[in-house]
């Protein structure tokens, strides 16, 4: 059981960095925002209240671990939860570092591929009531597809090792 989980979460990391390669080689080759450009990006993430998103989006994830030690090895519950929540401590170095990074990218994401004027429209959004409903809603709708994506993530390794196994046999 444990082997075959190794297996698949060792599949899923795998199409997951495959999944990000090309974003990361398509960013490399723009070339730097001026600084307008990162100053209105600034102002876009902290209007969209990217480090709350974040944050609560970190929390479903917390939840979700916990929940699968629970119901898998639930007498390592107790140490796993309080391992995880130091890990997870919204002022530790880990999330401090993650929150850094994350802002950092949506900086430079939005500052390579909007103008400052685009930016200003969308924070103006942003901070309207209707956006800050969307900003609100928007983990648990990241949470939502999470789930979907692991399901489809976890059906496909099966079939593909299912379908490699099946072509592996002597005809």
């Amino acid at each position: 059981m444990k082997r075959k989980f190794a297996r698949g979460l060792g599949m899923a990391c795998i199409f997951a960095a495959l999944a990000l390669a090309g974003p990361t080689v398509a960013q490399e080759v723009s070339p730097e925002p001026d600084a307008a450009r990162v100053a209105a990006a600034k102002e876009l993430v902290k209007a969209m209240d990217a480090r709350g998103q974040t944050l609560a989006s970190l929390e479903q994830l917390r939840q979700a671990l916990i929940m699968r030690i629970q119901a898998s090895e639930p007498r390592k519950a107790v140490g796993f939860i309080a391992y995880t929540d130091k890990e997870m401590d919204p002022s530790g170095p880990r999330v401090t570092s993650f929150l850094s990074d994350m802002e950092n990218i949506a900086v430079q994401f939005y500052a390579r591929n909007f103008t400052p004027e685009e930016m200003k429209a969308i924070a103006a959004f942003q901070q309207s009531d209707a956006g800050r409903k969307f900003n609100k809603l928007t983990p648990e709708l990241g949470g939502l597809i999470a789930v979907r994506m692991g399901k489809f993530q976890s059906d496909l390794i099966k079939a593909v090792e299912q379908g490699a196994a099946g072509e592996a046999k002597p005809k």
